[in-house]
C-alpha cells in the first residue's frame, strides 16, 4: 500500500480511539445503567449540605426549614435526556408519596427561570421545583453529572444517593424503606 494510505487509516484509527475516549470519560449525561451508582444506607449516613434556592415563583425555600420531613432530591436540567426520561416517574411518585409526608424538591442545575418553567408547563409536571442558576448547590454536592437523586432523612442526613437514570420502580425501592 501506498504511504498516505497507511497515514489515512492510521488518522482514522486515531479519531475512533480518541472519541471513544471523550465519550467514556467526559460524558455529561449519565444513564443508570452505564454509571456507577453511589448509594448510601442509614449506615454510611452524612449531614445533607444545607441551601436555600427561590423556587419558579420566586419563594425561597430552605433544606433545613424541611428537618423532620423525608425529602427527595433530584438534581436535573432540560437539555438532558437521562432527565427527560425519568421526570415522568419523579411526577408519578410525587403524586403518590406528597400525602404521605415526602418532600420532592427538583432541582434545574444552571438554568434560567423561565427556560425551566415553560419546560414544567408544557410537561404538565407539579413536583416543587427550584432553581441552582449558579450551580452553587450542585458543586456542594459535588454533582458532576445529571441526573443525581439523593434522600434525606428526617434528621437531615444524606442516606441515599443515586447518579444517573432512575425508572419508578428504582425510585420506589429507594424510598419506601424510609417511611416507618
Amino acid at each position: 500500500m501506498k504511504k498516505t494510505t497507511w497515514i489515512l487509516i492510521g488518522a482514522v484509527v486515531a479519531f475512533v480511539l480518541l472519541s471513544l475516549y471523550v465519550t467514556q470519560n467526559y460524558s455529561i449525561e449519565t444513564d443508570a445503567a452505564a454509571s456507577a451508582a453511589e448509594t448510601k444506607t442509614e449506615a454510611a449516613k452524612e449531614p445533607a449540605v444545607d441551601f436555600t434556592l427561590k423556587d419558579l415563583d420566586g419563594k425561597e425555600v430552605t433544606l433545613s426549614g424541611l428537618k423532620g420531613k423525608l425529602v427527595y432530591i433530584n438534581f436535573w436540567a432540560t437539555w438532558c435526556k437521562w432527565c427527560d426520561k425519568e421526570m415522568p416517574a419523579l411526577e408519578k411518585v410525587y403524586q403518590d408519596y406528597k400525602d404521605k409526608g415526602l418532600v420532592v424538591l427538583s432541582v434545574d442545575v444552571g438554568e434560567e427561570q423561565g427556560e425551566v418553567a415553560k419546560y414544567i408547563a408544557e410537561k404538565q409536571y407539579h413536583f416543587p421545583v427550584i432553581l441552582d442558576s449558579d450551580k452553587s448547590v450542585t458543586y456542594a454536592y459535588g454533582i458532576k453529572s445529571i441526573p443525581v437523586s439523593i434522600l434525606v432523612n428526617v434528621s437531615g442526613d444524606v442516606v441515599y444517593r443515586r447518579v444517573g437514570h432512575m425508572t419508578e420502580e428504582e425510585m420506589r425501592t429507594a424510598i419506601d424503606p424510609l417511611f416507618p
